[in-house]
């Protein structure tokens, strides 16, 4: 069985609210931008699944829409598949908050989650997706959220901009400072992950 983690980074810039969102409800509604509907629309043609869970994020479930038309396959969404919580900014920024975090696994801000937690929680959910699923499978999450889950079955280092790097047999499967479609690609077998890849930029 093959199970692809996709993240869609490529999200429309610039945005103005002239409302008071929070920022997490800015992240969950931001559209994917005009590259990040061709690169989903790319990886569609591409990826055959039996199966696709999505997380209920803008730019998640825009990336599913073309995988489910390609694929004719209803489309779960499960809010276990969210981005990892980012808490209580205050005077802070995210960069910071990522930074400190491929440091110490642990470390998070205020109501928010660490890789750690978020590990956790995708662990759950990719258990069951895993052990319920007799086809490939799409899940169509985000960038921290597989980052975290990878975290017991990749080797971590650091790139040349001190950003967390993660690696299977000694090939680099997703890198913190690229922005782009992430497409990881797993190999079930009896329930148990035996290899990871990845697809360069969606391609």
């Amino acid at each position: 069985m093959k199970v692809y983690l996709i993240s869609n980074n490529l999200v429309l810039e610039n945005i103005v609210y002239e409302t008071d969102e929070t920022l997490e409800q800015k992240r969950i509604n931001r559209p994917l931008s005009i590259m990040g509907e061709k690169k989903a629309m790319d990886l569609a043609k591409k990826v055959n699944v039996q199966i696709i869970y999505s997380s209920f994020y803008a730019s998640a479930l825009a990336t599913a829409k073309y995988l489910r038309s390609k694929n004719d396959v209803v489309i779960s969404i499960n809010s276990n598949l969210k981005d990892a919580v980012i808490g209580e900014l205050g005077s802070k920024n995210i960069k910071n908050l990522r930074l400190m975090q491929e440091k110490d696994f642990n470390y998070r801000y205020i109501n928010g989650e660490s890789l750690n937690d978020t590990k956790l929680r995708m662990k759950k959910i990719m258990q069951k997706i895993i052990s319920s699923s007799d086809g490939d499978v799409a899940v169509v999450t985000h960038k921290r959220a597989i980052m975290s889950y990878l975290l017991d079955y990749t080797e971590k280092g650091y790139n040349l901009d001190d950003r967390l790097i993660l690696s299977f047999k000694e090939k680099v499967i997703i890198d913190d400072a690229e922005n782009d479609m992430n497409v990881i690609v797993m190999t079930v077998e009896d329930g148990q992950i035996i290899d990871i890849d990845h697809i360069e930029g969606g391609e």
